[in-house]
């Protein structure tokens, strides 16, 4: 890969685990960049985003799909269903530990990919797989406690509805960026029933964020989504899946250390073990072909 495609691409990796950060400051306030600020109802924020997604987006709705089924069930899955999961997890997850958690994905997909597709994976796919699990299980569970951390399992959740999500966008004939248009669209109805029926003081919440909140929702749109993803696939075009996909583990790890800086995410030993059994269990997946699904390792970039 050359500098300029390199630099590019790694600026894309920062904006995604900063993302984490942002995120957790617009749904809680914390790290308390706007005093006064305890953050927007984690629905209502999905909505906001798929909103300005949409609009931002909206030259790229044309032509209409014809493949309305499964363009619904995968804007669900990697859209609304798998962002509001994300975002009531982060109410009382870390951003470290989200950024950790949604690797799961990738081992996710991998196993509905044999379940459903009949994908063939050797020794080195089936050890990545269990070592991502492994450290998933670790972030997730403390076992000298016997207690789940709930906001993580919120993220667990996120990443099986976009892996079974991944696995029926093959389906789609889509282009990237017009196929998040329609998430966007079909993501911003249902999101604001749900912000209706189960939320309160949404307006008043976005007022009291002022320009942060703005600026937080823009940078979620604007340099995660539209940027990231122009990025992203103008990388993927020019270089092999499998060179591109392990370089990806980057935004999680800048997911973590932003926590660690930014939001004072504790770092204990489950943190950092299970933090390095997921990202090398995630990397040894991502190096090796999915051949029934060439973008099997990147089911977190797709959603995101």
């Amino acid at each position: 890969m050359n500098l300029r495609d390199l630099s590019a691409f790694i600026a894309v990796c920062l904006f995604w685990g900063l993302n984490f950060v942002v995120a957790k400051f617009a749904i809680t306030g914390v790290p308390g960049w706007m005093p006064g600020f305890d953050g927007v109802p984690p629905i209502a924020f999905a909505f906001l985003r798929f909103l300005a997604l949409a609009i931002v987006l909206f030259p790229f709705l044309r032509p209409l799909p014809k493949q309305w089924g499964i363009l619904i069930l995968v804007a669900m899955g990697m859209g609304c269903v798998q962002y509001a999961f994300i975002f009531i997890g982060l109410q009382t997850a870390t951003p470290s530990g989200m950024a950790l958690v949604l690797q799961s994905g990738v081992p996710f997909v991998t196993l509905l990919s044999v379940v459903w597709l009949k994908e063939k994976i050797g020794w080195a796919r089936g050890t990545g797989t269990a070592l991502a699990i492994a450290g998933v299980v670790l972030v997730v569970a403390d076992p000298a406690e016997f207690t789940l951390a709930i906001g993580l399992l919120y993220g667990l959740g996120a990443a099986f509805v976009a892996s079974v999500a991944m696995i029926l966008i093959r389906r789609i004939d889509m282009k990237p960026l017009r196929l998040q248009a329609w998430i966007g669209l079909l993501s911003t109805p249902v999101l604001f029933i749900g912000t209706a029926a189960f939320e309160t003081g949404q307006a008043e919440a976005v007022i009291s964020g002022g320009w942060m909140f703005a600026a937080a929702l823009a940078f979620t749109v604007l340099l995660v989504n539209v940027y990231g993803h122009g990025v992203f696939y103008f990388v993927l075009q020019k270089y092999e899946t499998t060179l591109v996909a392990p370089l990806t583990l980057l935004a999680p790890l800048i997911g973590v250390v932003s926590g660690i800086l930014l939001t004072g995410d504790p770092f204990g030993w489950r943190l950092a073990v299970g933090g390095m059994l997921t990202l090398i269990g995630a990397g040894i997946v991502a190096s090796r072909p999915n051949r029934q699904l060439p973008d099997a390792a990147l089911v977190r970039e797709e959603s995101l």
